[in-house]
């Protein structure tokens, strides 16, 4: 078994032909999904929350990864919870939402949720990676800026657990392989779809929700824009709004 970061296990818990699938974000853990899948579970609910490939136990691990791995990691665990439910809900926070939505165009959901989820990254680096390769090798991992919260409770941000530093090689595949293609396929996506985002999300493009509800295919689509959080909406001030609305669409869906 991995070793896993302090409380930052997947998780599963048993329960009816409703399977939600909760998918965390990058360099996160199980951790930021687990309240959520807690709530789903108190519904009745199957719900299953991996650790994507290469997280949730030691940068090192990530290091090699890119994002064909992090989505087989989406993908095994939709295969699971097919085995026993009939109708499948990927939920995803910010990179775990682009993983749901990528989900969403080549599986069969009820419908697919996508918290955070970054259309582009506000971050300065990113350019001078893109064009200068050779800096991956002299600089594999960056570490993150303490200033820069992912939220605004500091309680939440002192126990989630998540790795200090974001290795290049794979932000460079999310950001250069992983976002190209998701765009491409958003016209291909059917499934209702539940957007979320804060205005308070300092990681992503204040425009991000705007994009994706732009270019998504289907016609069943809903968003929420939530005032008090920050990136991990799922864990600050706001997530009890995030809760309620995720219940509601899930519900709506399988009535």
């Amino acid at each position: 078994m991995p070793n896993y970061l302090p409380n930052a296990e997947p998780f599963h818990f048993p329960g009816n032909r409703v399977g939600c699938l909760l998918l965390h974000g990058f360099t996160g853990t199980p951790y930021e999904m687990r309240e959520l899948g807690e709530r789903l579970a108190a519904r009745g609910y199957t719900v299953r929350g991996p650790a994507l490939a290469g997280h949730a136990t030691s940068l090192a691990d990530m290091l090699p990864t890119r994002w064909p791995d992090w989505y087989a990691s989406a993908t095994d665990a939709y295969a699971q919870l097919r085995e026993r439910c009939d109708a499948i809900f990927p939920i995803g926070l910010s990179m775990g939402g682009l993983l749901a939505l990528h989900l969403s165009a080549h599986r069969q959901v009820n419908g697919v949720v996508a918290v955070s989820a970054p259309f582009t990254v506000n971050n300065p680096l990113i350019p001078l990676f893109k064009f200068c390769p050779f800096l991956f090798n002299l600089i594999p991992a960056v570490e993150k800026n303490p200033k820069d919260d992912d939220t605004l409770d500091p309680a939440v941000r002192a126990k989630h657990p998540a790795y200090s530093s974001n290795p290049t090689r794979c932000a460079a595949s999310l950001l250069f392989d992983l976002l190209p293609h998701l765009r491409a396929d958003l016209r291909d996506m059917r499934a209702p779809a539940l957007l979320i985002q804060s205005r308070g999300d300092r990681v992503i493009a204040a425009n991000s929700l705007d994009e994706f509800y732009a270019r998504l295919g289907g016609r069943e689509k809903e968003t929420l824009w939530v005032e008090q959080s920050g990136h991990l909406v799922l864990e600050d001030y706001s997530k009890e709004i995030a809760f309620e609305h995720i219940l509601r669409f899930v519900q709506k869906r399988i009535s």
